[in-house]
């Protein structure tokens, strides 16, 4: 049996060792993350037209397909601040740009382009423009 100083001993490296695996918890939570992000930029950074077989239908139906926008989108994401040039994230949204420059329904945190609505008007995004 533990006399009370060895109870309050055992009590102590108990919250301590506890409040290590937290912080080890969170630090692989970050890592992985991490690893995920970089993951994902460089499918985009490889992928420049993106693989739609394992894509929704939703998603697919509001993909730019038109280069000229698309590749306007990006010279202002190239200019901004805010992009983090080795994994092309944004800083104000955390988003992969090389992505969300293609999607029509997608703007930039802070106004530098807004969304594209052609296909609203009739004609569908996720086709190449005639």
């Amino acid at each position: 049996m533990l006399h009370e100083g060895e109870q309050i001993l055992e009590l102590i490296k108990f919250k301590i060792l506890k409040y290590l695996l937290q912080i080890n918890i969170k630090i692989g939570k970050s890592i992985i993350q991490a690893l995920a992000m970089q993951e994902v930029d460089e499918y985009a950074k490889k992928n420049e037209n993106l693989d739609l077989r394992g894509i929704s239908k939703r998603f697919k139906s509001v993909l730019l397909h038109d280069q000229d926008v698309i590749d306007k989108r990006w010279d202002e994401c190239q200019k901004c601040e805010f992009l983090l040039k080795p994994t092309n994230n944004c800083t104000k949204c955390g988003c992969f740009m090389k992505v969300k420059t293609k999607v029509a329904t997608a703007r930039c945190p802070i106004g530098k382009w807004e969304r594209e609505y052609d296909f609203i008007k009739g004609r569908k995004v996720a086709q190449p423009a005639t």
